[in-house]
Order: C-alpha cells, then sequence, then structure tokens
C-alpha cells in the first residue's frame, strides 16, 4: 500500500509526503527524502485518529489512555521525547537486571537512572495537563451531557518519590521479574460519580465520549501549534442515532480541522453537508468521487 499526498503549510509551501507498506517494511519519504522515523512524519503531519479500537479507551488497560497524553505533549514540549526515550532505556536495563538476578548494590544504578528520568517525565505530563484536563471535561460534558470525571494517575504514590517507590516493590519486582512503579503505569482514569465510566455509560454514549475526546485533543493541538491537526474518522455513524451523530460531526467541523470520515452507503453520512466538503466512493480497491 502506497498513500502520496500534499502539505500546504501556515507559509503556504507545499510538501509531497509518502507512506508505503511492503513486504520489506515501511517507507516515510518527505519532498523525495527518505525519513527514518515516523516522529519526523507527525511533526509536519499531526493527526488525531478516531477508529474502532479507540473505543478500547474505556475498556482496555491504561495504555491506550496513556498514549493520548504522550501524543499531545510530543508536539507541546520539544524535550518530551527525549525525555521520554531516556525513561523506556532505563526501564528496560532495570527489567534486564531484575530478571539476571543482580544484586541490591547493582540493580540501586538502574533504579537511579529510572528514577531521575521518571519523574522529569512526570512532571512534564503533569504539568501540561493541569491546563489540558479542564478543556477535555468541557468538550466531554457538552457532547455526552454529563460530568465525567478525569483524573491523573502518575504510576506511583505521588506522597513518596520514585526512587522510595522502587525501593519499596524490590521484593515484589524481583518476585515477577519487571519493575511495577513508575511513568510506564501512568493513566488517565475516567468515572462518572467515582465509577469507572465503561460501568456506566452505554455503547453510543461510549462512542460521543471517545469522540469529545478526541475533539479536545485536536482543539489542544490547535492550540498550542497555530493550526488543527488532520482528524480521521472511521465508522462514525455506528450505534449512534441522528441526533447523536449530528452532534457529533458538529463538534468535529467546529475545530476548523480537515476532515475524513468514512461511513458505510446509506448508514450515516448520506444528506450531511460540509462546506468545501467532497464524497468518495470506494469499491473494489477504486475510488470515485461522487459528484
Amino acid at each position: 500500500m502506497r498513500v502520496v499526498g500534499r502539505i500546504i503549510g501556515g507559509d503556504g509551501i507545499t510538501e509531497t509526503i509518502g507512506v508505503e507498506h511492503s513486504p520489506d517494511g515501511l517507507r516515510i519519504r518527505r519532498s523525495g527524502v527518505d525519513v527514518k522515523t515516523s516522529s519526523e512524519l507527525a511533526t509536519v503531519l499531526p493527526t488525531v485518529a478516531v477508529t474502532p479500537d479507540t473505543y478500547r479507551l474505556v475498556t482496555d488497560g491504561a495504555d491506550l489512555r496513556r498514549r493520548i497524553v504522550d501524543r499531545l505533549l510530543f508536539h507541546v514540549e520539544p524535550t518530551y521525547l527525549d525525555n521520554y526515550s531516556r525513561y523506556r532505556r532505563a526501564l528496560r536495563q532495570r527489567n534486564a537486571a531484575i530478571r539476571s538476578g543482580v544484586s541490591d548494590d547493582e540493580l540501586d544504578g538502574w533504579s537511579s537512572e529510572l528514577a531521575g528520568a521518571g519523574e522529569q517525565l512526570t512532571a512534564l505530563r503533569v504539568r501540561y495537563l493541569e491546563g489540558a484536563l479542564p478543556t477535555m471535561k468541557d468538550s466531554v460534558a457538552k457532547l455526552v451531557g454529563a460530568p465525567i470525571g478525569i483524573g491523573f494517575y502518575q504510576g506511583w504514590d505521588p506522597s513518596i518519590s520514585l526512587k522510595q517507590a522502587c525501593e519499596h516493590l524490590l521484593t515484589s519486582d524481583r518476585l515477577r521479574g519487571y519493575t511495577q512503579a513508575g511513568p510506564h503505569r501512568a493513566d488517565l482514569r475516567f468515572t462518572v460519580d467515582d465509577r469507572p465510566v465503561q460501568h456506566v455509560l452505554s455503547r453510543g454514549e461510549t462512542k460521543l465520549f471517545v469522540t469529545a475526546v478526541s475533539v479536545a485533543q485536536v482543539r489542544s493541538l490547535a492550540t498550542t501549534l497555530g493550526n488543527p491537526p488532520v482528524v480521521l474518522v472511521d465508522d462514525l455513524a455506528s450505534e449512534l442515532d441522528s441526533d447523536s451523530r449530528s452532534r457529533c460531526l458538529a463538534e468535529l467541523n467546529a475545530t476548523g480541522a480537515q476532515l475524513f470520515l468514512t461511513a458505510v452507503p446509506g448508514h450515516g453520512l448520506d444528506g450531511v453537508e460540509f462546506e468545501e466538503g467532497r464524497l468518495f466512493h470506494v469499491k473494489q480497491g477504486c475510488i470515485v468521487e461522487v459528484v
């Protein structure tokens, strides 16, 4: 599969971007030059995607919810990627040392490195979320129609340092073979009346909730970057009634972002009017614009 497109920047400069998946792996090109990492592509073409997997946000583990914070901070904080990479290296090294059975003294060096990197990473997350969470709560309340609590768990007891948390859990870490405390265990926790949202919201309400979280991400990136990201929404219509679907589309459209929406014909986007909108029909691998 190969996708090629042109990006028109705020300065009016046009760039050609290409992404190719083949048996040889992933290849990314920017203005005719190979790009080594997808993070460089994300820098010039930030995106927010809402797919069927996105709705696992409320049912699966913390990884998807943590990824929301990491993706936003990637664009907001220039030092975040380096801090994140440093922490992941320290975590891998400490876990390997635990499994190899090194002495407590030898392990202490890796614990110190992990704690230093982890606390810097967490400080960036906390500082950013102090400003971002109110916007996210407002977006959710507006679209879902109910107040939903959103709290951040940093990955260890905030009353102690990460180094102390690692020391307290050392025996348990050795038994389990991995590090239990740290930013890799952080989570965004969504609740209604102190109950997890997955125990309260219906499937349709869950879809509204996840869309609202995505709208909040788009607005946050638009404020930070000066321009909204591209928004990709797959199968928006399923499990939403016409009123809920209209509210979702209105909120997405109000962000000013360029939207790519997919739907099964006759189930969701028929009759929807977007300014400068274009409709395409995909059948047996062929894409045809509907006039």
